[in-house]
């Protein structure tokens, strides 16, 4: 089965609400404060890392819009994984912003900023709807080099999700595997089958490779974070 054609799609999302500490001098959007203007977008770029494994969703990005129209104190308060999120922040800096005001004076305001990655997929295809490692303090994490999936799938099976912890060994496999969650058994068997298959260039600590944990959330079926 081909690989599905990449469709990516980004859009803003202001006013989410989104528990974040307000920095000194720094404004939330309401109460005569008006939300920042984007006046230049540039798109990001898919990582190739989460293309192979078939990442698809939303990261949730937090900024503060100074009076000079740019983004400071970008970070993913809702991370993705697998270099998207990377790739989200990289492109949101360069974008350009007419500032927030309050009572007509521009002001820096906090905005949060949602960023959608999509890949075009058939019903039934197994993908990737989130991915975190967890390495220790001064460790790299793992990089996914290779993501079989099953070339054929049945048209007519139940949407589903299956997530499941792990470590990426020294020698970039995963082992102890345990399912943290699913909505339905049956395919519980099926989503480890297809993570047994996957390798990793291992995670590295001073140089020297090391185990580092993991959670992938694996769907079967349609997109489980549409656009909206």
């Amino acid at each position: 089965m081909r690989l599905p054609a990449l469709l990516l799609a980004c859009f803003c999302a202001f006013g989410q609400q989104v528990q974040t500490p307000l920095p000194d001098g720094v404004f939330s959007i309401g109460g005569g404060v008006t939300a920042p203007v984007v006046t230049h977008k540039t798109d990001p770029e898919y990582a190739e890392e989460a293309r192979i494994a078939r990442l698809s969703g939303n990261i949730l990005l937090s900024a503060v819009v100074g009076v000079d129209g740019k983004a400071r104190g970008v970070h993913a308060a809702r991370p993705l994984g697998l270099g998207l999120d990377e790739k989200a922040i990289e492109a949101f800096i360069a974008w350009q912003f007419n500032p927030g005001l309050k009572d007509g004076m521009p002001v820096p305001v906090l905005i949060n900023v949602e960023i959608n990655f999509r890949l075009v997929r058939a019903r039934g295809v197994w993908s990737l709807a989130r991915a975190a490692f967890n390495p220790p303090t001064g460790a790299l994490r793992p990089v996914l080099t290779l993501a079989p999936y099953p070339p054929v799938y049945t048209a007519n099976r139940r949407n589903g999700s299956v997530t499941i912890s792990f470590d990426v060994n020294p020698n970039g496999a995963a082992e102890n595997l345990h399912i943290e969650k699913s909505s339905d058994p049956a395919l519980e068997s099926e989503a480890i089958g297809i993570l047994r298959g996957w390798q990793f260039r291992p995670g590295t600590k001073d140089g020297q490779p090391i185990s580092v944990p993991c959670t992938l959330e694996f769907v079967e079926g349609e997109d489980p974070h549409p656009v909206r």
